[in-house]
């Protein structure tokens, strides 16, 4: 589990905020290491040979493309919907034979953002439920702060974004970390998104963070905002507890909450520096079930793999 003060640093990395893999005990190797060192092997062999497609004649760089990602199945059972299912994937591309500035992403889902959210959390109207995305990211370099996408999702539209992403900190405790991105589906036409977070360094294994963020939809010409507070606490090395309060909601047809989550997240890696298990109890009131509390627990296993 990497120190919060690490985290702090990169707190608004979607593929590092308390998932990257650090070195664990050692052990001896069990047929699933086999099978993530295999499965690994076999998603660079994809990555290089994507690239050779983009390699000039006599450039030996793809060799050096890699993939990396996560997969995370999860049980969300609460009450009024005891079957609830999770599979998120995100895998990244990484494309030496064009200088490592286009990336080639494949997610369940491309609000990246927000990808820790239990599924009955996101909203279907901005499409983050079960929505495949296929994405090329083009960057300047690639720590550059602006980014460009083209690709296809959100209900089978094709879309073109671009995303500045840039953080400042006040001194070693205290920063922001704000984004801004524009883009244009094929159906749901002109859309924008605004986010700013403020985190604190509390201690050296404890910090707050407060997310706002802000959707326009050009479609239905209305603002979904997103109010969020969080407390992380990391008690090991290899275990931290997330908590979590938000409320979300619309702009139209007035001001109005849309629905408000409050949890719990435990999050360790005991065993594998690769392999991830989260136990998260939440209660959940949504404007659509009348704001009557809704209990339920998520159960979560993690699997990354590549360099991240």
């Amino acid at each position: 589990m990497v120190p919060l003060t690490a985290q702090a640093n990169d707190a608004q990395d979607n593929e590092s905020e308390l998932a990257v893999p650090q070195p664990v005990p050692i052990h001896e190797p069990q047929w699933f290491d086999q099978w993530h060192m295999n499965f690994e092997d076999a998603m660079n062999n994809t990555a290089r040979s994507i690239d050779n497609f983009f390699a000039l004649s006599g450039d030996s760089s793809h060799e050096d493309a890699t993939a990396s990602g996560r997969v995370r199945l999860g049980w969300e059972p609460r009450s009024r919907d005891f079957a609830e299912m999770d599979l998120r994937f995100r895998i990244r591309v990484r494309l030496p034979a064009l200088k490592n500035r286009v990336d080639l992403l494949l997610t369940d889902d491309e609000d990246d953002l927000q990808e820790n959210s239990v599924k009955a959390t996101r909203n279907d109207q901005l499409g983050r439920r079960d929505q495949a995305t296929l994405a090329l990211r083009f960057r300047h370099s690639p720590d550059a702060k602006l980014s460009h996408r083209i690709g296809a999702g959100r209900r089978d539209q094709v879309f073109v974004k671009s995303r500045y992403r840039d953080s400042h900190d006040f001194n070693a405790e205290m920063g922001i970390f704000y984004d801004a991105e524009i883009y244009y589906y094929s159906r749901d036409q002109l859309g924008g998104e605004l986010g700013l977070s403020y985190q604190h360094l509390l201690s050296e294994h404890s910090l707050a963070r407060l997310n706002n963020r802000y959707y326009y939809r050009d479609n239905t010409n209305d603002w979904r905002w997103r109010h969020e507070a969080q407390y992380l606490s990391q008690v090991s090395d290899t275990s931290a507890y997330i908590y979590t309060l938000f409320v979300e909601g619309l702009s139209r047809p007035n001001m109005h909450t849309e629905q408000v989550f409050l949890s719990a997240r435990w999050r360790t890696n005991p065993t594998r520096e690769w392999l991830y298990y989260e136990v998260e109890p939440f209660v959940l009131w949504l404007k659509e079930e009348d704001f009557k509390p809704s209990f339920g627990v998520a159960l979560r296993l993690e699997v990354f793999y590549g360099k991240i």
